[in-house]
């Protein structure tokens, strides 16, 4: 029976990927992501509604060999969602939605090849309901969806 133990697995991985990296490649990912969601709602006899949403995805990667190989990724995201709703007979629904999507990639093999994404984004729904008898909707959307990538 072939008995390896976590170190040695370890050990081994490091070795295999260890020209896929170089000592000067300085690959950096950041991805800082603000986001706010406040919803209200206030109904008397019925019917209020108030939804705020706020959604991130972040997929950075950077692959590199090679000296002087200087790649990064950057994806600071600020997102803010208010909703209110206020129905005193009836029927009133706010809706604030953000949605964020971000993907960067860079691969380089040559030398001296600096790459570097970069992805802010500030997005601001605001959205607001009133019904007194009834039948009050207000919808504030944004979406933002971002694809960078560098091969050199």
């Amino acid at each position: 029976m072939l008995r390896i133990s976590l170190f040695s697995a370890i050990a081994a991985l490091a070795l295999a990927t260890a020209p896929l990296m170089s000592a000067s490649a300085g690959q950096s990912n950041y991805a800082p992501t603000m986001q706010n969601a406040t919803s209200k709602s206030l109904s008397v006899f019925g019917s209020a509604s108030a939804l705020s949403l706020n959604t991130n995805q972040v997929s950075q990667g950077n692959l590199g060999t090679g000296k002087y190989l200087h790649q990064n990724n950057y994806a600071p995201t600020h997102q803010t969602a208010t909703s209110g709703a206020l129905a005193i007979g009836g029927d009133a629904s706010a809706t604030s939605v953000n949605v964020n999507d971000v993907e960067q990639l860079n691969g380089a093999a040559g030398k001296k090849p600096f790459q570097s994404n970069s992805a802010p984004t500030t997005q601001t729904a605001t959205s607001a309901a009133v019904s007194i008898g009834g039948d009050a909707s207000a919808v504030s959307a944004n979406s933002n969806g971002a694809s960078q990538g560098n091969f050199h």
